[in-house]
């Protein structure tokens, strides 16, 4: 009776233990957005310690460029992300004017500055392999912000976008035109890796039905040149049913197009900026928008964080949360915010209110 007792005992407290031990590991998992905005992809995993280094810490960021809403609200959140951390003695902040060869020579001036940790979103990841591979060598962890991750060896991968994002409008479409019809397809900047990603997911959507892509332009992502370029074709008189849009800047000028000329709206695509909600609610249209955060940005940083602190990553990391429709519209869009704001942003709100509060 003592003997089972013991064991009793005994299985008990490894248990105990075993449950401590769960606990603790939850506990050191590293968050880098709410759970709801992205998940780890890999059970793979840095080592802890791997990178561990005392602070004060100087981050570099290599970023593709400037140029549209997202990509202003991401870098202040990023910045303010680093700016908020005391660990953080200096954060630089690269765009490569959307020009591979320089950021080829950014990433070189920030591995020459004896940078602790480098984010960079590559604009052609092929033109960079060097670059990263030089900063691993000499013990610096690279975060891989957005694409790149069947080319490039990086530490951390966080992505976002891409196929996923194609996909989600492409599925939309298929689904509301029963397999058939035909879509014009609105692209971004030709040449950039996240451009073909989303629309390689869109194509991808729509194989196998009998749904024609009657005219394909490349917008920028541009809201003037969206305008010109789908006020070309309503002119024109061609036949469409569905509007698949990489980017809301462009989906906002086609409503603006078709409201202005009086044609009746079909269903259309676009993203999570509150300029394009603003005017999918006020028109009426049916219509899809995948999450695309500008939180990857802050999400990356708190990754070079992690690392320089000695925690343990996964390598793959993705945000792919559920995407905008008619039904759930209205718990995204922001009345109140001006049409530059991009929702699930990772600002504090009085900050939301001072950069984007509607005049």
């Amino acid at each position: 009776m003592i003997y089972l007792t013991r064991i009793a005992a005994l299985t008990a407290l490894i248990g105990s233990a075993m449950l401590t031990t769960t606990a603790a590991l939850a506990q050191e998992e590293v968050q880098l957005l709410p759970a709801n905005l992205i998940e780890a992809t890999s059970p793979n995993m840095v080592p802890a310690g791997k990178f561990k280094k005392d602070g004060p810490w100087k981050i570099g960021m290599s970023f593709v460029g400037v140029g549209n809403t997202w990509i202003v609200q991401m870098i202040e959140e990023t910045k303010l992300e680093a700016a908020s951390n005391p660990n953080i003695g200096e954060f630089i902040f690269t765009e490569a004017n959307w020009q591979p060869a320089k950021q080829v020579a950014d990433m070189e001036d920030l591995i020459a500055q004896k940078v602790d940790a480098l984010i960079v979103a590559p604009l052609a990841p092929a033109l960079v392999k060097d670059q990263v591979a030089k900063a691993l060598a000499a013990g610096i962890p690279v975060i891989n912000f957005g694409t790149g991750g069947d080319i490039l060896s990086t530490t951390v991968e966080v992505m976002g976008g891409g196929e996923r994002f194609g996909e989600v409008g492409g599925t939309f479409l298929k689904e509301k035109l029963g397999g058939k019809g035909v879509i014009w397809a609105f692209r971004g900047i030709a040449g950039v890796t996240e451009e073909q990603q989303r629309y390689d997911g869109f194509r991808k959507a729509i194989a196998g039905t009998d749904i024609t892509i009657g005219a394909e332009v490349y917008g920028d992502w541009n809201y003037a040149k969206g305008k010109q370029l789908c006020e070309n074709f309503v002119l024109s008189g061609q036949p469409v049913d569905g509007i698949w849009f990489s980017g809301a800047d462009m989906t906002r000028a086609c409503i603006d197009v078709f409201t202005e000329a009086g044609k009746p709206l079909v269903p259309m695509t676009g993203e999570s900026n509150n300029g394009f909600l603003r005017a999918w609610k006020g028109a009426g249209v049916d219509g899809a928008a995948p999450i695309f955060t500008p939180g990857l940005g802050p999400a990356t940083v708190r990754a070079a964080v992690a690392l320089l602190e000695g925690k343990s990553l996964h390598t793959h990391y993705y945000s792919s949360p559920a995407p905008i429709d008619n039904q759930n519209l209205d718990s995204y869009y922001r009345p109140d915010l001006n049409d530059a704001f991009w929702v699930t942003s990772t600002l504090p709100e009085d900050k939301i209110e001072e950069m984007f509060k509607k005049n």
